[in-house]
């Protein structure tokens, strides 16, 4: 859709902005990944950040899985 107006877009779409959850870099069984924090202790795995072919193949650090960091 195309809005043709001479009103800023920050006021059109203010209170709009999405709410993103907060990324870090944590460990999980030794070995560093990036995850969104949950809020209650519990990350959801989105990346890993390991050198280590192996880690990849490892069904336990596929992203998009809840873990408990160590």
């Amino acid at each position: 859709m195309i809005l043709y107006t001479p009103v800023p877009m920050e006021t059109i779409f203010q209170g709009t902005t999405p709410d993103v959850p907060t990324m870090s870099v944590v460990s999980f069984k030794g070995k560093p990944v990036m995850a969104y924090n949950r809020g209650d202790g519990r990350y959801e795995l989105t990346r890993l950040l390991t050198t280590d072919p192996k880690d990849y193949l490892d069904p336990e650090l596929q992203p998009g899985r809840d873990i408990f960091p160590d």
